[in-house]
Formats: C-alpha cells, sequence, structure tokens
C-alpha cells in the first residue's frame, strides 16, 4: 500500500494482529547477557503505537548499559517513532549506549536518511554490528 501523506492508515476491525499486516506493533526484548538486551520492533511505530513501546524501552535503557533497537521488521515510521528514538538516545545520558538497527532500502531507512536521522543516532544495517558496536562504546 502506498502512502503519499506519510500518516498511517486507520486502524480496521477484525485483523489479523500480525504485524506484517501494517496494523499493529509488536515488541519483543531479547537479553544480550546481564547487562546489554535488543529491543525488536516489528510493524508500524507511529503516533497510535508509541505508547507500547516508549515505556518498555525507556525502562531498558535505564537497567542495562546497552540497548539495541531492531527495527529491521518496522514497515513504516513516523516522527513520533523518531522522536521516540532520539529521546531514548538522549535518555543514555553518556551512561549507556543505544545503536539501532535498520533494514537497508526499507522506508525507515529513507526517513532517518531523509530527517538526517542516520546522522544523529549510531544506525546499524546488520545486528552483529550493532551489537559489536555498543561493545566496542563500552570499553571506550
Amino acid at each position: 500500500m502506498e502512502r503519499s501523506s506519510g500518516a498511517a492508515p486507520p486502524l480496521s476491525p477484525g485483523g489479523s494482529g500480525e504485524p506484517e499486516d501494517g496494523q499493529t506493533l509488536t515488541v519483543r526484548i531479547e537479553p544480550l547477557g546481564a547487562s546489554a538486551c535488543v529491543v525488536s520492533l516489528a510493524g508500524e511505530l507511529d503516533l497510535s503505537t508509541i505508547p507500547r513501546v516508549e515505556k518498555q524501552l525507556l525502562e531498558q535503557l535505564r537497567s542495562k548499559d546497552g540497548v539495541v533497537v531492531d527495527l529491521t521488521k518496522v514497515s513504516f515510521i513516523d516522527s513520533s517513532g523518531i522522536a521516540l528514538l532520539i529521546q531514548a538516545f538522549r535518555a543514555t545520558d553518556d551512561a549507556g549506549v543505544l545503536n539501532t538497527v535498520i533494514a537497508g532500502g526499507s522506508q525507515v531507512e529513507r526517513v532517518f536518511r531523509l530527517a538526517g536521522i542516520d546522522r544523529a543516532l549510531p544506525v546499524f544495517t546488520d545486528r552483529a554490528s550493532a551489537v559489536e558496536g555498543m561493545n566496542g562504546a563500552a570499553r571506550g
């Protein structure tokens, strides 16, 4: 489905509830040892889905030394999603590490590039590099 306005479509009742339908967002937290984790998102990250991830993401940033936010399965992001990522990055306050993973060629990558987010946040195109970058930042 093409969207020229950049706005998410209204939710329709009776949807499948799966992230692939573009109607919802799922959040999965995967531990990386005791002091780090990956917060994996799938679906749409927009104004209507921010409440599902904001509290969990900020909790992980407060309790972990490093967090990787995996957006490779995010099909759509709007300015509120970007604002959440910037808020989370600022919340690290040099005490922790927040790296972001995006899928190359995705809508998220295009938005990051157009808005300059890829120059403001640590952005990687694969999870292994993001985890390694987090480990390197923690050592440095």
